[in-house]
């Protein structure tokens, strides 16, 4: 299906169910992301290096299960077994200026991500806030995203090798540790 036909979803673990919960995001990239969340986002949740008020914000490109656009927060379900909340739309292309140029829906999709992971809202109820956050009609400039650039809040968008994005956290995590 074309991306513009698809709209925000979300896949992870929130308070209001007891295990991984998904709405409306392709098979085929939850799989994959499930993967690279769990070897590389979930250990540095479980051992308290990413803190809990910190969105990363993500372009995935071909190379990397795209092109997708999203955040991953941290989360844990009803048992309290954590796990990151990653919600993502996808898109046509990505593109490096779709960070600025969407950044209000990347402030939206955070808020709605909050609710969630804070246990204010259903799965459903969830899944109807993002219903009405699709991903905004850009005019995509920029230089294309092939793998993946990932960044928090206002800081500058960083490219990562998906296969070995450790120094690339660490350093967006240290950043927040010391502007927190």
């Amino acid at each position: 299906m074309p991306a513009e036909h698809l709209g925000t979803g979300f896949y992870g673990k929130i308070p209001a169910t007891g295990d991984f919960v998904g709405r409306g995001l392709p098979g085929d990239f939850v799989r994959a992301w499930d993967r690279w969340v769990a070897s590389y986002l979930a250990p540095l949740q479980n051992s308290g290096a990413w803190p809990e008020d910190l969105a990363l914000r993500f372009l995935l490109g071909p190379d990397a299960n795209g092109p997708m656009a999203g955040i991953v927060v941290t989360s844990n379900d009803r048992a309290g077994r954590r796990f990151p909340l990653t919600v993502a739309a996808p898109l046509a292309v990505a593109a490096t200026g779709v960070a600025d140029m969407a950044a209000k829906w990347f402030d939206d999709i955070e808020i709605a991500a909050d609710a969630a992971r804070y246990g204010y809202v259903s799965a459903d109820e969830f899944a109807a806030s993002l219903a009405t956050l699709p991903f905004p009609a850009l005019d995509m400039t920029g230089k294309s995203v092939l793998g993946m650039v990932l960044w928090a809040g206002p800081w500058v968008p960083v490219d990562v090798d998906p296969a070995t994005p450790q120094v690339a956290l660490d350093r967006l995590l240290t950043a927040s540790w010391e502007t927190s």
